[in-house]
């Protein structure tokens, strides 16, 4: 699969990395639901696949998981995580509510 969409996070003790991925929605095998697929590169390490009742409504659950994962990491916590050389800021994702408080750049 290709991605319809990607970004390359820096980490804080290394010039590798991480790459997360977002694919295009896929109609579902029952034809009812459709289908997004994610995934965040090493240290990470995730791929997940979410469904909706809609592509449109599967990918912004997508954009809104991969965030939850991102925000919600140890690196992202620990300030290991982040872009430009700035760590523990925006990620340039914007963050689900429940991140606010450590993430104010909402989704």
């Amino acid at each position: 699969m290709t991605p319809i969409a990607e970004i390359a996070l820096d980490l804080s003790y290394t010039d590798t990395k991480v790459w997360a991925r977002v694919y295009a929605p896929l109609r579902a095998a029952s034809d009812e639901e459709w289908s997004c697929s994610f995934e965040i590169s090493e240290p990470l390490a995730i791929e997940r696949t979410i469904y909706g009742a809609s592509s449109l409504q599967a990918l912004v659950l997508a954009l809104k998981a991969m965030s939850s994962h991102l925000y919600g990491s140890e690196a992202y916590e620990n300030k290991q995580l982040g872009i430009g050389g700035e760590f523990g800021g925006n990620l340039s994702i914007p963050a689900p509510s429940i991140f606010l408080d450590a993430a104010p750049f909402p989704f």
